[in-house]
């Protein structure tokens, strides 16, 4: 474009704008009203919630139901993860079982051996 088509585009140095005439206090004051009336309609839904709760529970907060301390709800595990020693208990019960002899059915004469001396048995097996 050619300075013809916008000569005030040439009449005004950077930073010379008209930016400086800006109207300071009533950007100012409608900051502040903004905040104030927000301010206000905060203390107003406090109030509202309050006599809201006030009216559906008079005697107070209802008591919890009594399922919040279970650790199961029906299917649901409650229990957070970190408190959980469920998996580490049967890991442990598997792992007792893994490395002992005993009966699996007494009456049939079946009996489980601990696996180290089973992975013994069966390479000295395949050897043969």
């Amino acid at each position: 474009m050619s300075p013809e088509a916008h000569p005030s585009a040439l009449t005004h140095a950077p930073g010379e704008l008209e930016d400086k005439n800006l109207p300071y206090r009533k950007i100012i004051v409608v900051g502040v009203g903004t905040i104030v009336i927000f301010a206000l309609s905060i203390v107003w839904s406090t109030t509202i919630l309050r006599n809201s709760e006030k009216e559906m529970h008079p005697a107070g907060p209802p008591p919890l139901p009594a399922g919040v301390n279970q650790y199961e709800v029906g299917i649901v595990n409650q229990r957070m993860f970190s408190l959980d020693q469920r998996a580490a208990q049967k890991r442990l019960q598997q792992m007792d079982r893994l490395n002992r002899y005993g009966w699996i059915d007494r009456q049939a004469g079946v009996a489980h051996i601990p696996i180290d001396v089973a992975m013994e048995m069966m390479l000295e097996e395949k050897k043969k």
